[in-house]
């Protein structure tokens, strides 16, 4: 007769279960080596991600800094220019010896130069990030002065689909006008000022400035638009700073002292800008000195090079992202210090 052992039953399911957890105990010290792999190259991108982020900072920087630099220089040299020509002008023994036409050729060469030393018309760097429009509205339009009606004014502006309206009360003064009329243009994302020769200038971003490009369509009631006729309206491009002395050449107007007054302006305007120009660099600097550190040069760009390379030999979508991020960061970093060297 076959007899079982008591406490062999009992073992049985405690054998089961210890069989159990040792395999648990193995899968774990299986998995353990993935995790740890999965956690250092998680490490080892967070890494790359952080020394491209600060690289993409430094380029973002030295770009800026090499645009000021550009325009300061186009604009010292811009001054260079009108100082010979004023004396050019003053060497002439009579009025009769100016000669329009050669001003005339001299101012429009330079309007070329600043357009491709990176400063637009209002002798002003050009941010090539952050391109906007401006338009002026013709001074026969009067949205500002004071009137003694109510008046209600509506703007369609063009085929871009955006409308304004907006109440000028009787008697308000210029300023009270002026922000009426910039509350409801700003609902259109559209900035306006008031220029220098007293007409209002609207700016838009690049992407929002369809609605300036077109003729636009003005209607209301009160004194400045007759009710009952729409007025259509063409906003201009902003005159260039030069455009006043090309303008007296054009008219072959001979007397020397007009033009020295008008180049004498511009050399203010000039001293404006480059003081305005300095202040942007000092703000520049600030921001890089935020930045983690300085480039450490030949060493930081072989430890990045090296990054970038273990990358590509594992190609993700990322690769040719890094590899341009590498290229222009260089590019600008050396344009950077080729100009600071000067």
């Amino acid at each position: 007769m076959l007899v079982t052992h008591p406490s062999a039953i009992k073992d049985t399911p405690r054998l089961q279960e210890s069989r159990v957890s040792a395999a648990a105990v193995a899968e774990a010290d299986t998995q353990t080596p993935t995790s740890n792999k999965s956690t250092s190259v998680t490490a080892e991108k967070g890494s790359q991600h952080q020394v491209l982020s600060r690289w993409v900072a430094l380029a973002t920087v030295t770009k800026s800094m090499g645009n000021s630099e550009q325009s300061a220089r186009t604009l010292r040299q811009l001054s260079y220019q009108l100082k010979t020509l004023s004396a050019r002008i003053n060497q002439q023994t009579s009025p009769n010896d100016v000669n329009p036409q050669q001003i005339a050729s001299a101012v429009s060469k330079m309007k070329t130069q600043l357009q491709q030393g990176g400063v637009n018309g209002k002798l002003r760097s050009i941010d090539p990030a952050a391109q906007s429009v401006t338009r002026e509205l013709t001074n026969k339009v009067d949205l500002l002065s004071p009137k003694a009606l109510d008046e209600q004014v509506s703007i369609v502006m063009g085929r871009s689909g955006k409308a304004v309206s907006f109440s000028l009360p009787a008697y308000a003064d210029k300023s009270a006008n002026l922000e009426t009329v910039q509350q409801a243009f700003s609902s259109q994302e559209i900035a306006v000022t008031v220029s220098a020769r007293d007409t209002l200038l609207f700016t838009a971003s690049k992407d929002a400035s369809s609605a300036l490009k077109e003729p636009w369509m003005m209607m209301g009631k009160g004194v400045r638009i007759a009710a009952g006729n729409p007025v259509s309206v063409s906003l201009s491009e902003e005159p260039h700073a030069l455009d006043a002395l090309q303008q007296l050449a054009q008219s072959n107007n001979t007397a020397s002292d007009v033009y020295q007054q008008q180049i004498a302006q511009l050399q203010r305007s000039i001293r404006a800008s480059l003081q305005n120009i300095e202040l942007q660099r000092q703000q520049i600097l600030q921001r890089l000195q935020q930045i983690q550190r300085s480039p450490a040069g030949a060493e930081e760009l072989q430890e990045l090079t090296q990054q970038v390379q273990q990358i590509l030999n594992q190609p993700d979508q990322n690769a040719v992202s890094i590899l341009v991020s590498q290229a222009n960061i260089t590019r600008n970093l050396v344009s950077f210090s080729l100009s600071s060297s000067r």
